[in-house]
């Protein structure tokens, strides 16, 4: 098929699609869902800095005080924490 012709569909920018929900839908409809979201997202959260605050206060008697192993290892058991959490489904 020499000289068949191939049309290209472009795809518009996110800004072009930002422009248009909002001039169909308005700017809260770029928060919807947003509260469902949270309410999710926070107590996950919540427990992740009790998890690293704790360990960061056990691991500074064993490290320097606030060094970047403390925060590191602290890190890494509260995302261990929360990971293996039992969850009730």
């Amino acid at each position: 098929m020499a000289g068949a012709s191939v049309n290209r569909v472009v795809s518009p920018g996110p800004l072009h699609c930002l422009k248009v929900i909002l001039e169909k839908e308005g700017p809260r409809s770029l928060f919807r869902g947003l509260g469902p979201n949270l309410v999710g997202v926070a107590p996950s959260r919540a427990i992740y800095f009790a998890a690293y605050s704790n360990c960061k206060e056990k691991l500074n008697d064993v490290f320097d005080p606030d060094s970047t192993q403390v925060h590191m290892i602290s890190a890494a058991m509260a995302g261990i924490y929360c990971t293996f959490l039992p969850r009730k489904e």
